[in-house]
């Protein structure tokens, strides 16, 4: 009877949706006859194979990748994560309902059928599909990067991650509270829903944004908004109260004069202590800038990604190099760098570490501030170190 037993446990793992197996032997006969059904290229041999060492181990991860398989067999129920990256499956059928993580990027899927209930992570990047089913509530990340996509079902709660980009989503549903990554780039997004206040990173460029959505108030965390390349023409007032953890890309967008004018006002005057914005500038922005302000005001708050030309301004050598160190120390390393600023190429080195600072190693890898700061101080005490790096 336990023998019977272990059996019918066995078979009802392997062929969740097939009820009339009673034998494990069923299941090696499903799939050679699904080795036979192949088309010379796909390695449906070698597919076969790693289903047997599969259940064999009792492994919860199936690697079916680049094998050309134009479709998939009877899966085992046990599996947990499934990989079938880099194929040529045109549709996704019948998966196994213990399936958490499935990547089917790479493919020509068209169509996917009802996904797992208890899935928590999904790639299907790549591929030809022009609508997504219904998304289980357990899901945490989505990509679904280079499709036809004109529209996504109704975002799970739980979602943290989206991945859209290179799509032909024309709107959004209600992003979810828990939402932290946001790609929606290169769509015809024409306005952006509420953000989640959790967001710490958004991708929407190349779309066709008019305004700038609505960014909550979050201070414990840095956090990046990319615009850039979409119909933005102002910048509301309420952006320049947030805090100075966030920065806002908005280069090649048609800001008017006025609008750009504006903005390097408010980031100007003292004590501003906002976000960091990112801008490019027109010969014609240029023009207007130069008549309209003092040639002395600069606003540290403020980035130009230039069209062929050297930076709006750049900001002077003890800002730049100060700005390495913690703030207590900064007032002392400012004054110690004023008496370098006159020193041949001072101009060049400062708008080196301007662009060092807004880089993602100077952003995210620990330790990297503190090492770039050891080092200026070697400079400071070297005349010799700083000719050779200036």
């Amino acid at each position: 009877m336990r023998e019977i037993n272990m059996l019918r446990n066995i078979s009802s793992c392997l062929f969740p949706h097939i009820s009339t197996i009673t034998s494990p032997n069923h299941y090696l006969s499903e799939w050679d006859d699904w080795e036979k059904q192949g088309l010379p290229e796909e390695q449906r041999t070698e597919a076969v194979r790693r289903l047997r060492a599969c259940l064999t181990s009792k492994g919860h991860k199936l690697d079916l990748r680049a094998l050309a398989l134009s479709s998939l067999p009877v899966l085992p129920a046990c599996i947990k994560k499934l990989d079938v990256s880099c194929n040529k499956l045109t549709i996704l059928t019948d998966l196994p309902e213990n399936i958490k993580e499935l990547i089917a990027r790479d493919n020509f899927l068209t169509h996917i059928s009802a996904l797992p209930h208890y899935l928590i992570t999904l790639d299907v990047s790549e591929n030809q599909l022009e609508n997504l089913p219904l998304l289980p509530d357990t899901i945490k990340s989505l990509s679904a990067e280079y499709n036809r996509l004109s529209i996504l079902p109704s975002l799970p709660l739980n979602l943290k991650k989206l991945e859209v980009r290179n799509n032909e989503l024309q709107t959004l549903p209600s992003l979810p509270s828990n939402l932290k990554i946001l790609k929606v780039a290169h769509n015809h997004l024409t306005e952006l829903p509420p953000l989640p206040r959790r967001l710490q990173l958004l991708f929407a460029y190349s779309n066709r944004l008019s305004n700038l959505p609505n960014i909550q108030e979050n201070i414990i965390m840095r956090r990046f908004f990319y615009f850039e390349n979409n119909q933005i023409t102002t910048i509301p007032t309420n952006l320049f109260r947030l805090d100075p953890h966030i920065t806002i890309e908005i280069a090649n967008n048609p800001l008017s004069d006025q609008t750009l004018l504006f903005l390097i006002q408010q980031t100007s005057v003292p004590n501003f202590n906002g976000p960091q914005f990112r801008i490019s500038l027109s010969d014609q922005n240029r023009l207007f800038l130069r008549q309209m302000l003092p040639q002395n005001l600069h606003s540290r708050h403020i980035r130009v990604i230039t069209e062929g030309g050297q930076n709006f301004q750049i900001p002077p050598l003890p800002e730049t190099v100060a700005a390495w160190f913690p703030e207590a120390d900064r007032r002392e390393v400012s004054t110690q760098w004023t008496s370098f600023s006159t020193e041949e190429n001072s101009r060049a080195f400062s708008a080196f570490l301007d662009r060092l600072s807004d880089t993602v190693s100077a952003r995210n890898t620990s330790g990297f501030r503190e090492q770039v700061a050891a080092w200026l101080e070697k400079l400071s005490a070297s005349a010799e170190l700083r000719q050779q790096s200036f």
